[in-house]
């Protein structure tokens, strides 16, 4: 079992970090956790084209997290995958993956018309989850558990299991001991790192100051500083980052974060494979 990392950014725009996503692969087996902004790219250029994953995962529902759904769902259909495409999600999950369909009604008809068959459109399974084993194929368990994003409730991270390894995703959350229970001792975890203290303040953005816009940030996210604890307390073998501003420097991350976790230390980058 692998990871790719397809998107280790933000919403904020960054040609460097692609939207929040990430691969697993397992045997025959490619699962897509989070589909952010330029995710179908990044996975043509992970030599996995989309129509060879059945099995897509949403950890919570900010934009940035599946801005590239319909992309992915519609491309996959265009590249030629007819089964179906099993999508799991928090609550609401249904509601969005049919609005995204009605949006694209029209124009796969047309694609259909333009083929002059009879082909079906796109097939989609969708999964509200819980905290909860999510299904278990060929040897690969897939479990959900809670994490801390508030306002935003659910929102999970992920834990992969297979006989040799074990991999935690923990989607976007502030330090909480979920995250630490689920991750404990693990061969990988994946975890958010956001560093907004070097992010420049600009206003009009929705914060009164740079001030207001850390101390909210706080509440919902993992500062560096906080990531060192987390890990400390979890002893995955291997820690790696993801979600990173624009501003972020790997030699300044590592440093905060290795302040209190002396583990071993990756900071992530897009189309990075553990």
């Amino acid at each position: 079992m692998q990871i790719t990392l397809l998107g280790t950014g933000v919403p904020t725009p960054n040609p460097n970090r692609r939207g929040p996503s990430q691969l697993i692969r397992a045997g025959t087996i490619n699962i897509l956790i989070d589909c952010g902004s330029g995710t179908v790219n990044q996975l043509v250029q992970g030599n996995v084209p989309p129509s060879q994953v059945d099995h897509v995962l949403i950890t919570h529902h900010h934009s940035d997290h599946y801005i590239d759904l319909d992309h992915f769902i519609i491309t996959r259909w265009i590249m030629g995958a007819d089964n179906p495409l099993h999508i799991y999600g928090p609550i609401r999950q249904k509601k969005i993956i049919e609005n995204m369909l009605a949006a694209h009604e029209y124009d796969l008809k047309i694609r259909v018309e333009h083929q002059g068959t009879n082909r079906t459109l796109p097939e989609v399974i969708i999964h509200e989850i819980g905290e909860e084993i999510i299904f278990e194929i060929d040897g690969l368990k897939v479990t959900a558990f809670h994490v801390e994003h508030p306002p935003v409730d659910p929102a999970f991270g992920f834990r992969f299991d297979t006989q040799l390894r074990s991999i935690v995703i923990s989607g976007d959350t502030r330090p909480c001991e979920n995250i630490i229970k689920n991750s404990h001792n693990v061969d990988v975890l994946i975890h958010e790192c956001m560093h907004s203290a070097k992010v420049p303040f600009v206003p009009g953005g929705g914060w009164k100051s740079a001030k207001h816009r850390i101390e909210s940030m706080e509440r919902y996210h993992t500062f560096p500083e906080k990531l060192g604890l987390v890990a400390r307390d979890a002893e995955p073998k291997l820690l790696v980052t993801t979600h990173m501003v624009a501003h972020s420097e790997p030699s300044e991350l590592k440093e905060i974060i290795g302040r209190d976790y002396s583990g071993s230390l990756v900071i992530g980058e897009d189309l990075m494979i553990v």
